[in-house]
């Protein structure tokens, strides 16, 4: 027979959340059979906040429509420790290479399902709400009260844990009934108009946000609202407008004029009334000097709203709600307290902060309360990746699986939302075969540590091709000298020799009939390989250009340019302002600027970034270029310089200074260029005073002025922009 504490343990059992009976006996001292009251005043949150307000109104629509357009999907679990870090990388701040990596760990960690009850229950909770409607009104609870409730209704019979329906309970209308220590929720008790409804917590889930206010009558229990930390930002808010509306409302006369000698009758008051009307009012009178004949005194009935600063008050209570609910302010159209350079890292932090932590909390409690009545291997997991701010570009995302050979095409499949396929040969690592180690790129005796090592014999390497590939390696590269954009290796040679088998057996029509076994065939392809890297051109057909060196001719290595280098090579496209910036982003079909800091200042350009810039300018045609300008231009941009550099370039902005360096290489100018030089010029002429110098001073107007070439290039650009128009 059981004994009273294994009875009171079994009963503890039914509550949710099976809390140790030692812990209750001094968390819940003070606690009885009784109802635990919220000390939130949740009614006003709903009421002054979500019906009055229409900040909170726009946030909390903001992120339930968000959070609903995300699908759900039921999974079968198949590796809990995959699991775990699948967990452990959604559960965190998402970024496009955390989901990317969650991706590939899903794979391992979870299948897919197709027709379960659960996944029927999720789709249609109850008759009336769909999944859609059902997440929003959960989702909406939490965030304004700081609970969530879910109501399962199982089978008369309760057979089954099972249950047949799911309801979200009205959270500001629910309470907690205790039974004291030992189960400190016994019953949710729901009180509509005038009726109580008493629900077994067994069938409630709870989502309660975090509550530091622990006292012993349970309090804690409830979740605190976000409001509760912005109820003063709430009321200041809605203080602000109602404030504003009886402005509006109640606006009378500015004030009131008065003679002090009290000798105005009321004839010549409104004859001085008119006359102010009719000779000072106006933008045409504005600043001008009112005088008159009597000594007046002017008595103000009110404030303006501009004096009252509600305006501004406003403002800051919006930027506070937002960041109660992590979200940026931007996306409530409020432009003035915009941080951001664009809408889509706007709404990436968004919902990195604000939608997924929401419904991470949500499918962490769904699987704790619901998942384990339909399958101890079932698991409800959100879709993340039909989030389109979260998603990489495809071209940058192609790129990037092209180069990942450590994952199958599988899971590059998956990666782009393709799916599995089922050929096994998918699921294979195609790995590239012209791999070699670091230490094997140097030309001298390294070579010959290697084969000291028995690397190559390790690799199935015979000792008569190892000496064969030695020989002509270093022929070669004598042949060659110092030209290190010539010079190779044997591991390089050993590379094209494989690659020559390889083609020898998987492409037998393409192997002349001369030729006998694919030794030959391979060697064929050494040799030929040898002669492009001599001549810079091949005999016939091209092949293995990426083993070239780096600036040989025909290599298919491309040299990345540092952001200095691009900024150089790009340095047509640099602007003093970022009004001009973005100017000529439109005009290239980009619809941001970006900026760097420079020693002379910072400058702007086109484009988000440096390598949309560059994708822009290559899908536009190329421009006419202009070029032969006088040499005079030239010579004053040298004078120009020189004289700049005198005074430690104190004279002219980073685009001014590099403009004089485009002049001095000769380089030939854009149409856009050219304008831009003329349109310079055309205003700077006025600054030119034909010294660069007095008095041990430079004067910058004319240093600037002559950067640019000066009066020949304004000539110049003028007569080249005529022709045009002509």
């Amino acid at each position: 027979m059981p004994t009273f504490y294994q009875r009171v343990q079994n009963a503890i059992k039914g509550f949710n959340q099976d809390t140790n009976p030692n812990y209750n006996k001094f968390i819940y001292s003070t606690m009885g059979n009784n109802v635990i009251s919220n000390n939130q005043n949740d009614d006003s949150f709903i009421s002054k906040g979500y019906q009055k307000n229409p900040t909170i109104y726009s946030i909390i629509n903001l992120i339930t429509k968000c959070a609903s357009a995300i699908p759900f999907q039921v999974y079968e679990k198949t590796n809990e420790t995959q699991l775990s870090k699948y967990k452990s990388l959604t559960t965190g701040l998402l970024n496009k290479d955390s989901l990317l990596k969650a991706d590939v760990i899903k794979k391992d960690a979870l299948t897919l399902t197709e027709g379960t009850d659960l996944e029927k229950l999720l789709n249609r909770p109850n008759p009336a709400q769909s999944y859609a409607t059902f997440i929003t009104e959960l989702i909406a609870f939490g965030k304004l009260t700081g609970n969530r409730y879910v109501y399962g209704i199982g089978p008369e019979t309760r057979e089954s844990k099972k249950f047949n329906e799911l309801y979200v309970l009205p959270s500001h209308l629910v309470e907690i009934k205790s039974n004291g220590i030992f189960e400190p929720v016994d019953k949710y008790i729901m009180s509509y108009h005038t009726t109580a409804f008493e629900i077994e917590s067994n069938d409630v889930l709870h989502i309660a946000d975090f509550n530091p206010d622990y006292q012993s009558d349970g309090s804690h229990l409830y979740g605190q609202s976000p409001l509760m930390a912005g109820l003063r930002t709430m009321t200041t808010n809605n203080e602000s407008v109602e404030t504003s509306l009886k402005f509006l409302q109640n606006q009378t006369a500015r004030g009131i004029l008065t003679s002090d000698d009290e000798s105005l009758t009321p004839t010549q008051a409104q004859q001085l009334k008119d006359a102010f009307r009719r000779n000072y009012q106006g933008s045409y009178n504005a600043g001008d000097i009112i005088i008159t004949p009597k000594k007046l005194s002017w008595t103000n009935f009110g404030l303006s709203v501009a004096d009252l600063q509600l305006i501004e008050s406003y403002n800051a209570t919006v930027k506070d709600l937002c960041n109660i609910f992590s979200i940026p302010v931007q996306l409530l159209n409020n432009t003035e307290s915009s941080t951001y350079n664009n809408m889509k890292e706007a709404k990436k932090a968004f919902y990195v902060n604000a939608v997924i932590p929401e419904l991470v909390k949500v499918r962490d409690e769904l699987n704790r309360w619901l998942s384990p009545a339909y399958g101890d291997k079932l698991y409800i997991d959100f879709d993340f990746n039909s989030i389109p701010e979260l998603q990489q570009e495809q071209e940058k995302l192609v790129e990037q699986l092209t180069k990942s050979y450590w994952l199958t095409m599988n899971e590059k499949r998956q990666a782009m939302g393709y799916g599995v396929s089922d050929n096994t040969v998918l699921d294979d690592y195609f790995i590239p075969s012209n791999f070699i180690p670091l230490d094997d790129f140097s030309m001298g005796e390294e070579n010959k540590n290697f084969f000291d090592a028995g690397y190559y014999e390790k690799q199935d390497m015979s000792a008569k091709l190892k000496k064969a590939l030695e020989k002509k390696t270093e022929d070669h590269n004598e042949e060659v000298g110092n030209a290190q954009t010539k010079k190779t290796n044997v591991r390089t040679l050993y590379a094209v020799y494989k690659r020559g088998i390889g083609a020898y057996r998987t492409n037998p029509d393409s192997v002349r009939p001369t030729v006998s076994s694919p030794e030959q065939w391979a060697m064929a392809r050494v040799n030929s390989f040898l002669y492009v890297l001599k001549n810079g051109k091949f005999r016939g057909g091209q092949h293995d250009t990426d083993l070239l060196p780096e600036g040989h001719p025909k290599s298919s290595k491309k040299k990345e340019m540092n952001t200095e280098e691009r900024y150089k090579a790009l340095s047509d496209e640099v602007y003093d302002n970022p009004d001009e910036a973005m100017d000529r982003a439109r005009e290239i079909g980009c619809s941001l600027t970006h900026s760097h800091s420079t020693d002379d200042g910072t400058v702007y350009m086109p484009c988000q970034d440096m390598e949309e810039l560059e994708e822009a300018l290559g899908k536009i045609n190329k421009q006419d270029k202009f070029a032969g300008y006088p040499k005079s231009a030239i010579t004053n941009a040298k004078k120009a310089v020189k004289i700049n550099e005198k005074y430690n370039n104190s004279c002219a902005t980073a685009v001014g200074k590099q403009r004089a360096q485009d002049i001095i290489s000769n380089r030939s100018f854009s149409l856009s260029i050219l304008k831009r030089v003329h349109g310079y010029l055309s205003r700077a002429k006025a600054y030119d005073t034909g010294q660069y110098e007095k008095d041990g001073k430079i004067i910058c107007g004319t240093v600037s002025y002559n950067l640019w070439g000066g009066d020949p290039m304004l000539r110049w650009s003028k007569s080249q922009l005529d022709k045009l128009d002509d």
